[in-house]
Parts: C-alpha cells; structure tokens; sequence
C-alpha cells in the first residue's frame, strides 16, 4: 500500500526568516462582497462546509465552523443567482442582489428527500456496490487525458502557530483513467512564508506534497486505499443522501476488527444511478500506534520520539456532460514529537500539516505531458521549489499568505489568474 503523504524531521538550531507582509487591497469597485449564514431547516443550527458558488462564474467558498460565509463576487453577476450545496440537504438559490441588500442574511437549506421509483435496498452489506462502482470507473471518467490548472496549499502549524505556508498555481496533466499512466504537475507560480524562531530546534520538511494531492484520486489509484481486493473491510450501506440534489449511496468501510494492520475507515458516496465515485472522507487508523510514524517520517533524530495523532484525508469529483472528473483533495496529518533526553521525555509538542488542491480550471486540447526537467517529484518538498516561482506582480493585491483562509476564498481573490493560460 503506498504511503499518502511523507516528511522530514531534522534537527537543527534555524534563523528567524521574514514572514510576508504588507495589506489586503481595499474592496475595489468591480467586486462587491455578499455574506450571510448556512442554517438547517431541521435542526436550525448551522451547516458547516456547505458550498457556496456563484452561477456561471468560477467563484466559490465554504462555510467556517459557525455557517458564516463571506464571497467576493464581480460586479458584472449582480444578476446572477448564488448556489448553497450540502450534503443530504436541497440546494438553494438565492439572488445576489438580495443579499446586496441584505447583508449577514440567514439561509435555510431544507432536507432533501430521496425520491426512487421502485423499492431499492439502500442497506446492509455494501462491497458489491463499490465493486460495481470499481468496474465502471472505464466508463464514468475520462478516457482521454486533459489539463487543468490549480491552486494548491500547504502548511505546517507548530501548536496553533503557523511556521510555514506554501501556494502555488499549478498546470496539470491528468492521464486518462483507462491507463496506468501518472499524473503530472508543474508550478506555474508559487510563493511562501516563514515563522520560524531561533528556539525552534525541530525543523519539518514536507516532502511530496502535490503528487500526494494527487494521488487521492481514488478513482484513479483505489489500491492507495483498498489493496487489491478490498479484502482487509468491511462496508456497510449506511443509506442515501442528497448531494447537489441527486442521490448518492453512503457507505461506510473500516478495517476488520481482527485486522492489526494500520489500514483506513470513512465514508465513500457512489451516486445512484451511474455508480461514479463522487466523494471519500477517510482517515487511517493511527491513534495509539507506536508504528504509525514509520509510515510518514523518512529521517528523525536517534532521541526524537513522534506519534501520529490523525491522518485525515477528502477527495472530491465533479461531475460535467456524463462523465466525473477530480476536484479536490485534502489532507491533514497531526503528531507529537518529544525529546527522550530533555526532561525525562514529559514535554511534547503538537505539529500538524496540511495540504489541500483544487481545480479551477479544465481543458481537452492542446494535452501535452511536460518535459522531465519541470515535474513535480514525488520526493520534492515544495517549500523550496516555489523559491524559483516567485512573482510579486502576480500575487498583485493579494501580497499576504492568511493562515486561516479558506482555500476557496484564496481562490476568489485569484479568480481571474487561475484560468487556462493563452
């Protein structure tokens, strides 16, 4: 089973380096901002992660942990409508120039129910569902290769302290799903920042982090998760759930209870009626697993000690003219890392990194794989590659890394330097 993501622990006593600086431009007049709150109808609390886009514009974001939200969109989609998604719920349209006028207005999603024409099973056992869905992967994706271009980020958090972040715009070569050839990446442009203090003794280098982004194509490489066979699961139909108002198989998998390998367990949602892969949410089976971190640490110093506390990870497919294309993945490794010849070992402290890429943009000519000299490595940290990609003229406004920024709204500020490139 291949290893998602990788990293470096060194020793090493490091100089403060500049972290960026400067503001975030002032609102400009073509762009106005629309913000509001994501409530369920059924229970009236607030949904997080919903979806919120703007109709025929590459524009989107996510709702924060509380159902705010808050978008910029361009001026010339007055008119337009704002699109609400979230799983098992109907979306919803509302006006952009009602929330124009209405600022911080509260949205109410209302559940969807699944309607099917005759009496389906939508429980129980569920391993010939997603073998199903293995099989029709020919079918569902792409069978001829395309391009595309996005946004990825990085980082690496000590405590809640941010020490490094990376972005970069990405093209991409995406191989068909009919062959066993690899995806390929390039940065176009990319930049980071660093808050490394001299007291820091430990600094982590994030090895892979792109091609691992890419890797998560399930689609593409299920034995990353599943082996050969699937053989080491169990799956279970959880039942049906609404997603962007179709419905989709929930089914959860998780390793045998008598199986001690490290493996993974989440949630798959197939739709219902093509069986493509359309989602995944999973995460290894780390916690209290003294081996775990030989999965993830290629090199660490003889008295360092890591225990990986999570290992998190999403995938997720769009779906455009009949076929499914990937969209976007996440991941996020958490541990702890003490010093057995510092204080009797007592002291620990918690490192978490994280990546996250997503396609802003798709294009079928003009497919041409990259010369070797500009691939991404599966062994290249990218922290150092954008170092030879740095354009302040392009961040433009844009001239500060915000830790806590979603990554769609990374993206709506960068909309119109995300797209395909003449």
């Amino acid at each position: 089973m291949k290893n998602l993501i990788t990293f470096f622990l060194i020793l090493c006593l490091l100089p403060t380096l500049d972290i960026y600086s400067g503001n975030i431009g002032q609102q400009q007049d073509s762009t106005f901002v629309l913000r509001g709150r994501v409530l369920g109808s059924d229970t009236n609390q607030p949904l997080v992660n919903a979806s919120v886009s703007v109709q025929n514009v590459n524009v989107s974001t996510v709702t924060n942990q509380d159902g705010y939200f808050s978008i910029r969109v361009p001026a010339i989609s007055r008119n337009s409508v704002l699109i609400i998604r979230h799983l098992g719920y109907s979306n919803r349209e509302i006006p952009v120039v009602t929330l124009i006028e209405s600022p911080n207005n509260h949205i109410v999603l209302i559940p969807a129910p699944i309607q099917l024409g005759e009496v389906q099973v939508v429980s129980g056992e569920g391993r010939h569902l997603l073998q199903d869905a293995l099989q029709k992967i020919p079918e569902n994706y792409s069978a001829d290769p395309n391009m595309m271009v996005a946004f990825y980020r990085e980082s690496v958090k000590k405590g809640s302290r941010y020490i490094s972040l990376v972005e970069a715009v990405l093209d991409v070569y995406k191989a068909n799903y009919r062959s066993y050839s690899n995806d390929q990446a390039r940065i176009y442009i990319g930049r980071k920042a660093t808050d490394i203090s001299p007291r820091d003794t430990v600094l982590l280098k994030f090895q892979g982090g792109i091609s691992d982004a890419l890797l998560l194509d399930i689609a593409k490489n299920p034995e990353i998760v599943f082996g050969t066979d699937g053989s080491d699961y169990t799956f279970h139909i959880e039942g049906l759930i609404n997603i962007n108002n179709k419905p989709h198989y929930k089914i959860k998998f998780e390793p045998y209870p008598t199986n001690e390998e490290i493996l993974f367990r989440g949630n798959i949602y197939i739709e219902y009626e093509s069986l493509a892969i359309a989602r995944m949410e999973f995460n290894m089976n780390v916690e209290d697993r003294k081996d775990a971190s030989n999965i993830f640490i290629r090199r660490k110093p003889a008295k360092m000690r890591v225990e990986v506390e999570k290992a998190q990870y999403v995938v997720d497919y769009i779906e455009d003219n009949g076929k499914w294309y990937f969209n976007y993945s996440k991941t996020e490794v958490g541990f702890r890392v003490r010093w057995t010849n510092r204080f009797f070992g007592l002291f620990a402290t918690n490192y978490t990194i994280g990546s996250e890429i997503a396609v802003t943009d798709r294009y079928s000519d003009n497919v041409n794989k990259f010369p070797r000299s500009e691939r991404i490595r599966s062994t290249d940290v990218i922290a150092e590659r954008v170092e030879y990609f740095l354009d302040p003229d392009f961040w433009g406004e844009y001239n500060v890394i915000e830790p806590d920024q979603e990554i769609t709204d990374a993206i709506d500020r960068l909309s119109d330097k995300l797209r395909r490139r003449n």
